[in-house]
């Protein structure tokens, strides 16, 4: 008996573990205060998709809490959607005025990182110097295979 148990415990660990991973678990968001470190942990590890799904969850059960849109806006900080993180970081201004969520030189940091961020717009690509080169190039080509075809038909009909 011992040894079925032993060859069942890895089976039924994982039927567990696919229990509580179910949607009906959850459900059930953690606190505002843990959130954080699931956030930050999913975010170092270059998880975004998986942080931005535990937020969205704290933030349906806790839609009030200026802590957890303070840790959304640093995680879409993160992800570089700038205009995005500033609109949460405002909504949890709003929601506690005294900053209670962070020491206050740390938001004041924070604050300036994602104003200098929003203001200078987004990043611009270079590929558009890319594809007017390009363009260029291309032109050129065709202008000359045209004339290169021109004058071997003056030649022919000569």
């Amino acid at each position: 008996m011992n040894c079925v148990n032993i060859l069942l415990r890895p089976y039924f660990a994982g039927t567990l573990a696919a229990a509580l991973g179910s949607p009906v678990f959850a459900a059930q968001a953690p606190a505002p205060d843990t959130i954080q470190a699931v956030v930050e942990a999913a975010g170092q590890a270059g998880r975004f998709a998986q942080a931005d799904r535990a937020i969205a969850v704290v933030l349906a059960a806790h839609p009030d809490s200026a802590a957890v849109h303070y840790v959304d806006a640093r995680l879409l900080a993160d992800e570089g959607k700038w205009p995005l993180a500033q609109a949460e970081l405002q909504r949890a201004e709003r929601l506690d005025p005294g900053a209670g969520f962070e020491h206050a030189q740390a938001l004041r940091a924070f604050r300036s990182r994602v104003q200098e961020h929003v203001q200078a717009g987004p990043v611009k690509s270079s590929s558009t110097g890319l594809i007017v080169l390009a363009s260029a190039f291309i032109l050129t080509f065709v202008y000359l295979m045209i004339g290169i075809f021109r004058a071997r038909k003056r030649e022919v009909g000569s």
